[in-house]
Formats: C-alpha cells, structure tokens, sequence
C-alpha cells in the first residue's frame, strides 16, 4: 500500500486534469483508459488478470483489441469525455481509487469513480458514482459469503482487521515488534519487503520518523523508483536496503509497467519451455527404448553363431530329417556331445535347414542394425541432454523456433514451411557484452554457437568452451590485443552460466585461439592448445 499512495499522488501530478478519449479492452480482464492530458497522449492500463493486477501508464498495448465485454461498453458509456480529478488510496489498502468529473444522460456534472483493487486472484475494477453506489464492476459478486460488488449496491472496501500505519497506536506496535515478520503481521499496507525496510529504519531514525516516511514515499527525497533484477521481481518508490541489484526507472508506472511485462514474458517462456521440455522427455524416453533394445540383441552374440551351429549340425544329418519329425537329436561335433535340435513338422528336411541359416542372417543383419541403432541413439540422447541445456537459455519466441527446428530434425519429422510462403526463420543474436574495452559473444543454444565459431571468430579470437559439459560457446574478440585474465575469467563464467555446468558452485572452461578449433560432425567441434581456468557461473538475467 506504501508504494501504491506514491504511485497515486505520481498518476494524480501526471494526469490531473486530463480527458479521456478512448477506452478499449483486451480479453475481459484488461482495459486501456486512452487520455490526453497536460499536452501529451497517454495510456492508462487497468487489469485484473491476478499475476498483473494494477493501474499505471504504459507506452504500450495489447496491439489488436476483442471485441468490448459489457464492463468495457459500460466505461465508454460514463467515462469517455470524462476530466481526471486526481487518485486516492482507499482504506489504506491496495485499492486504488481514480477520481472522475463527467456527463450524465441528462448532460448534468456527474462524479465517478473508477476503483481497481490489485488483491491477486481476487483482483476487480468497480465503477461508482458520487454516492459510491456500484455502477458496474469487471467481476460482479453476489453471494451470501462475501460483500456484494453488484449495480446499484454501496460500495464497501473489502475489510481488514490489521492496524492502519496512520494510526496512533502504529509508532508503539512497531517498536514492540520483535521482527519485521511481527511488524508485517501487525501492521496494514505492508509487502514483507516493506516491512523489513521499516523495521530497519526504526533503529535508524526511529518509529515516528519510519512511518512519516513510509506514510509519503512520494514526498521524501530519496523517492527513486526501481525494479529488482534477479529471480524475484519487484517494484519500489525506491531500492530498499535489501535490494543489491536492480534497475532504476523514471516513474512507478514505468517501473510496473516493465515488472508486469517481464513477468507476461517469464510466464510465456515457461510456457514454452514446458511444450518444448515434454516433446524432448517424449524422445529422449524413444531413444531409451532403442538403446535398451539394442544393447539386448547386442548382449548375447553367441545366440546368432548358434544357429549357424545348428544348421551345419541338421546339414550334415540331412538324410536323417523326415517330414513330421519335430525334434531330431544329433552329435554336436562343435561342442562334443548330443544335442536335440527343435524342427517344423510340416517343413521338409530342406526347409527345416535353411530354417536355422535364415535365422543366423537374420540375427547377424538384426546385430548390425543394433550396432548402429545403438551408435545413432546414443549420439541424439547427448543432443537431447544439449538442448536442455539450450532450453533453459531462451528468452524469445525466436529463439525457441530453433530449438523447435533442431528437436524435429532429430525426431525425424523436419518443419515445413507454409504453403505459399518463403521458409524465413530470423537468426538470433547470441548474448553480448563489453568487458574491459573487449567484446564477448556467448552461444545459447547450437545455431547461435555455429555463428559464434564459425562466422564471427576471427583465427586469433579466443574462444571458449566448458569442460566436460554440453553447452555455450565463448568468444573474445581480441582485435590483435593480449586478452587479460581478468576478461577471461569473467568471459569463462558467463559461459558455464549458460552451460549445462549452470548450477555448479565451481566449474573448469576450456579456452583457446580460434584456430585451434575444429568442425566435427553436425554443431560439435574438437579443440587443442586450450589452457583451463576455474570460476563461479554467472546467471545472466534472460529477460
């Protein structure tokens, strides 16, 4: 809630005064608010979709809109032509309230208010006129467990029974607290990192000062909005002292406008990433099945000389054989003693002897097939285990197209392009960065890495490799200059960062001159001179 009250006096200095113009939808549970105020174009965005709940100004939107849901045609109806008078915080909770000067059908001054309460799943937007009485809402709620959110009700804010930080008895609940787990059990409008930003503070400047702080993000003169960076994505009106990494943006809207869209991202990638994850488990589980197969028919080779043994036995017994015999007991002059050899009744002597031989061709065709069945599976499971590892890096639709691409290769059913069309898949770039006055490219997946060895390396680049792991290849661009061990080394653990290698706490990286390195069979590649360092990975945020 802190930061929401910053974010609400920064929508109300931004769009004061504004008018609104357009509002379209996308889905149900998305609205853009198009506005023009204080000379420029802007767009508000309003959600209820739980993992992007909110309301702030983006620069972007959902490009093609559906077709208006009822909420949406009932915000045009009232809102459109409608002056932004400012934005409030209600009941100190992450509700967000948008206050409105407009029309009604009679073309008399008509207040509204346009509430969107950001409650995770329980997310909604409530449109209310002047007496707070329900217009409309994105979810109507109507039932005998829960406030009604329903046309022609009062509105009522969903309830809390923590304390309100702007209440007397805060300064004394917070000192008592015993943690910032105490404090955020305690205290109303408060994240968990909230609460441990304000528990610190309070050995800083104390309680009364901590909360008049936290009470106006908005006005204290650190406010500087930021994003953490890392596996856990936030937003604050500015870094809290437990945020190491992260980005600094010009606004709280700019700041949620890229956490909401990374987070669209992430949750698109593991979306992807899963299709394409159980597609591999898929082959990987056929590849299993050929290998087991073929080590067994591979086991026992002994089993295809027998049957050549038994029919140079019945051969040499050919005057023996009498049609209807089913078993016939001869010398086993290989082994020494008698053996009784199975027959078919109804064959004749010479079909019962190119019985056993057609056996033994069969059985040595079957080893031989085996042997390299077993050779072909063997080298798809490793690229199996190769685009796990390439998986893991992606970070666009692209990008996931060539893992796409190579999988159906390996599976044999290679990708066709449409009737009508040019096959045109876009390369990705392989991950970039300036080290030192250098410029290093790292791989992601196996097409990236044939560009980087094979297109943009010069002879004396130095290049990169883990070892003994599939995954990225490196390379430093030297321009002719002695590379130092201090970019080699960073250079090396960006490489195991998005190498199979990823998540050990130490890992050895291969590195040699360019041209010490050799094609081999499909993206593989063989290397000598190579000298090895030992570094940490370092994840790189995809995103």
């Amino acid at each position: 809630m802190i930061t929401l009250k910053a974010h609400a006096k920064e929508l109300s200095e931004a769009l004061a005064g504004g008018k609104i113009n357009k509002i379209s939808a996308a889905g149900g549970d998305i609205f853009y608010i198009f506005l023009r105020a204080k000379g420029k174009n802007r767009i508000l965005y309003a959600s209820v979709r739980s993992e992007v709940a909110g309301i702030f100004l983006t620069e972007r939107t959902a490009g093609e809109f559906g077709q208006p849901n009822n909420f949406c045609m009932c915000l045009r109806k009232h809102l459109v032509g409608a002056t932004v008078e400012g934005f409030d915080i209600i009941n100190e909770d992450r509700i967000v309230a948008m206050r409105l000067m407009s029309k009604n059908e009679l073309n008399d001054a008509a207040r509204y208010s346009l509430i969107t309460e950001i409650m995770g799943g329980a997310s909604n937007i409530v449109l209310t006129d002047g007496d707070d009485t329900v217009i409309d809402a994105a979810k109507r709620i109507l039932n005998e467990n829960s406030r009604p959110v329903y046309p022609h009700f009062k509105y009522e804010p969903p309830k809390r029974g923590k304390i309100l930080l702007s209440s007397a008895e805060a300064p004394d609940v917070l000192k008592n607290a015993g943690s910032p787990e105490e404090a955020f059990a305690a205290l109303n409008g408060l994240s968990k990192e909230s609460a441990a930003e304000l528990y610190r503070l309070v050995s800083e400047i104390g309680a009364e000062k901590a909360l008049s702080r936290m009470d106006d993000l908005y006005a204290y003169e650190g406010y500087s909005p930021a994003v953490s960076e890392g596996s856990k994505r936030a937003f604050y009106a500015y870094p809290y002292s437990g945020v190491t990494r992260y980005t600094a943006v010009p606004s709280l809207s700019a700041a949620m406008d890229l956490t909401y869209s990374l987070t669209v991202r992430e949750r698109e990638t593991s979306r992807r990433s899963a299709a394409v994850r159980k597609r591999l488990s898929a082959l990987e589980k056929k590849l299993k099945k050929h290998i087991e197969q073929s080590r067994n028919v591979l086991s026992d080779p002994g089993k295809k000389e027998r049957y050549l043994e038994l029919g140079e036995i019945l051969k040499c017994n050919f005057s023996r054989i009498q049609r209807g015999m089913s078993i016939i007991e001869c010398y086993d002059f290989y082994n020494t003693r008698n053996v009784k050899i199975e027959l078919n009744p109804t064959f004749s002597a010479k079909k019962n002897v190119e019985h056993y031989f057609k056996q033994y061709a069969k059985a040595k065709g079957a080893e031989s097939f085996a042997r390299e069945d077993l050779k072909r599976s063997e080298e798809l499971s490793e690229r199996v285990k190769e685009l796990k590892t390439y998986i893991r890096n992606c970070s666009s639709e692209a990008e996931f197209k060539e893992i796409d691409e190579e999988l159906s290769s390996l599976s044999g059913k290679p990708t066709l392009p449409v009737r009508g069309k040019a096959k045109n898949t876009p390369k990705t770039p392989p991950y970039r960065e300036e080290i030192e006055g250098f410029t290093v490219f790292v791989g992601k997946n196996s097409k990236q890495n044939e560009r980087v060895t094979f297109e943009l390396a010069g002879a004396s680049d130095v290049w990169l490799h883990a070892k003994n792991f599939h995954g990225a290849h490196g390379l430093i661009v030297s321009g002719g200059k002695e590379v130092p061990d201090s970019v080699i080394e960073r250079a090396a653990a960006i490489v195991a960062g998005f190498s199979e290698c990823a998540d050990a706490p130490k890992a050895e990286v291969d590195y040699t001159l360019r041209k010490f390195v050799k094609r081999l069979k499909g993206s593989r590649v063989t290397y000598t001179e190579y000298k090895t360092v030992v570094v940490k990975p370092i994840s790189i945020d995809k995103f």
